[in-house]
């Protein structure tokens, strides 16, 4: 056991970036009025990956509390997203400047953001071999197990520290994937080497392409009546019962148009234009490909949507729309002093979503159902959240493929109430043998960000190890 875990250790040391934690202190950020303590810098993934990590330590008791990573979905999408507009101490918004987050996650622990997989952000691969561009979720899995093991070395205070994961979306297969990988890891090294995971957080995450699937999609639009009975009917009859590629592929392009001016990410939410640098329309934004993972031959998906960006672009570009605007975050990254200020590669250009690992990125058609089973067993505390406001990876679709796995109910469905809110009615919540569900209402896509009180409610009591 001794020589394995050498063995990983000095492989990592080998490849590790030349700076301690000291040199990626970050003394000052632009705009960034917040007096805590915040680290950036890189951490090794393979010999050849860098990944960007950002720390910013807990307001209070840093030395005691638990570590938890948070990682955004795609695949291919920032975490600097969750950090920066979600659940951090301090929110950038569109006009350009920050404000305080009094629900930031760094109240009740230290939180790491990592940059992930190889080319998202201002993680980089050093490398033009194939091999090191190949990604899929295996890979993703043991390079962001690296890079946590990389960040043990540069930070050893955080060895034995209860350490949780958490995110949102397409990190439905990260995080999962993430803690098999640990789990593993934990049967070969002494107990005093050990990672002590003690729970993971997925929000709105993509888990078991049988139920996440156009299907959900379908039945929740049914649901808030986007599309018509008949509509849905034609679904289940050609695209379910009798699957006839042609006529399916209709009512899915059909369907998909009446979902323009709808932003999926959160239905009661108004649509925004995606922009260049520029300031015009881009329609090569990698959100145009929203519920990407809802089709099970992806390819044909991204085919499908590429030809309708060249439709929109050449005909009819008020027609559709991704909803979200990136660009001023592309523009706050991309500034020259803040990439000195976080110790990042000048060179490199910060997207919000990597066009090029959307494009190339291999998905596994079990996605993470299958790592469920083995985090039950190793007593891993597991919470799924939701925003039912969400139409892209719906709710409903995850109380699928939660009853599928046919866990024993322990607590049934109920309301919970934020911080005990007698006037507003939070979520609700069903707690099954080694997994809790819940809702949370109102809440799209990115539940902090829509949800910041209910979500760091949410998050402090899963954390103590409490009920909603």
């Amino acid at each position: 056991m001794q020589s394995i875990y050498a063995l990983l250790l000095s492989t990592l040391l080998n490849n590790i970036p030349q700076t301690s934690k000291n040199e990626d202190l970050v003394k000052l950020l632009p705009k960034y009025e917040y007096n805590g303590t915040l680290y950036s810098g890189y951490l090794s993934a393979s010999p050849r990956k860098q990944f960007h990590y950002l720390l910013h330590l807990a307001d209070t008791e840093h030395d005691s509390k638990p570590l938890v990573l948070w990682l955004n979905g795609g695949p291919g999408c920032s975490s600097l997203y969750g950090w920066i507009t979600e659940n951090g101490p301090m929110m950038y918004h569109k006009n350009k400047t920050f404000s305080k987050n009094e629900y930031s996650w760094n109240k009740e622990a230290n939180m790491l953001y990592i940059e992930s997989p190889g080319e998202v952000g201002f993680s980089f691969i050093n490398s033009n071999l194939d091999s090191d561009l190949e990604i899929n979720d295996d890979i993703t899995a043991k390079e962001n197990f690296n890079g946590l093991l990389s960040f043990f070395l540069k930070f050893p205070e955080y060895k034995g520290r209860e350490f949780y994961i958490s995110g949102e979306s397409y990190a439905g297969v990260y995080i999962p994937m993430l803690a098999y990988e640990i789990i593993n890891y934990n049967k070969l090294v002494p107990e005093d080497n050990r990672i002590n995971l003690k729970g993971i957080l997925v929000g709105n995450g993509v888990t078991d392409n049988d139920f996440d699937d156009i299907t959900a999609i379908f039945d929740y639009a049914f649901s808030h009546h986007f599309i018509s009975y008949e509509i849905r009917l034609k679904y289940i009859e050609y695209c379910i019962k009798n699957y006839t590629l042609n006529l399916c592929q209709e009512i899915v392009d059909k369907s998909w148009n009446l979902f323009d001016k709808i932003n999926m990410y959160n239905i009661y939410e108004d649509c925004e234009l995606p922009t260049t640098s520029e300031g015009e329309i881009d329609y090569y934004s990698s959100y145009f490909l929203r519920g990407s993972w809802a089709f099970k031959d992806l390819k044909k998906k991204q085919n499908m949507m590429k030809s309708k960006r060249r439709l929109l672009s050449e005909e009819d570009s008020e027609d559709d729309n991704s909803c979200f605007d990136d660009k001023f975050l592309i523009d706050y990254f991309n500034d020259d002093e803040v990439k000195k200020a976080l110790h990042v590669n000048l060179a490199k250009h910060w997207e919000m979503c990597s066009d090029k690992i959307f494009e190339i990125y291999k998905t596994q058609y079990k996605a993470s159902i299958w790592v469920y089973p083995t985090l039950i067993n190793n007593n891993i505390r597991i919470l799924i959240f939701n925003g039912d406001a969400d139409m892209v990876v719906p709710f409903n679709g995850n109380i699928e493929w939660i009853e599928d796995l046919k866990l024993d109910i322990e607590e049934p469905w109920r309301k919970w109430r934020a911080f005990g809110d007698k006037n507003n009615i939070s979520g609700y919540v069903t707690k099954y043998k080694g997994l809790t569900f819940c809702t949370v209402k109102g809440a799209g896509h990115e539940v902090p960000k829509w949800k910041p009180k209910e979500s760091y409610y949410m998050f402090k009591q899963f954390l103590n190890n409490k009920e909603l």
